[in-house]
């Protein structure tokens, strides 16, 4: 099944509270189980503290932008050739917490991802050429990345140790 990535903000969050749904009756039903090995955590809590990571990565770059600052993309220190290293500080970042609260939190940053993205209109979000920083990709894309489509690895994520 090929993924359509959404083309207006209305599609994306819609796309988004589904994909979440589904995740959080997936991981709320294996909390406690192990996650792909494919993934650097091991706990279904460590699937929610990434999500959650990203969606703070988010939420910093659009909050940067308004501010008149050009946002470091991925994040300061980080370069795409080091996503591994990024992806293992936010997880060092959220280890400790438990799960009921990692899942609270991504809840919480998945409602203020869909804010932002509400607050912008269509052409803005998708037009590859509006936020320099995101390179030849479109807010909206990136918006995606964060939420959906996140969400939709995270699932192939719990999939293989559902199995």
């Amino acid at each position: 099944m090929t993924e359509i990535q959404p083309t207006t903000a209305d599609a994306l969050m819609a796309d988004a509270d589904a994909q979440l749904a589904a995740l959080l009756r997936h991981a709320d039903a294996l909390p406690d189980f192990a996650v792909s090995e494919d993934f650097s955590g091991e706990r279904v809590a460590d699937v929610l503290a990434h999500l959650h990571g990203w969606h703070l990565l988010f939420l910093s770059w659009t909050a940067k932008e308004a501010a008149g600052v050009e946002p470091t993309f991925p994040a300061p220190g980080y370069t795409w050739d080091r996503l591994a290293e990024l992806n293992a500080a936010i997880l060092a970042e959220h280890a400790h917490r438990p799960y009921s609260e990692l899942r609270g939190r991504l809840v919480d940053s998945h409602a203020r991802m869909l804010d932002a993205v509400r607050g912008l209109d269509d052409g803005t979000l998708f037009d590859v050429g509006a936020h320099a920083w995101a390179g030849d990709q479109s807010l909206g894309l990136v918006a995606h990345e964060c939420l959906g489509g996140h969400y939709r690895w995270a699932e192939s994520a719990l999939g293989v140790c559902a199995r």
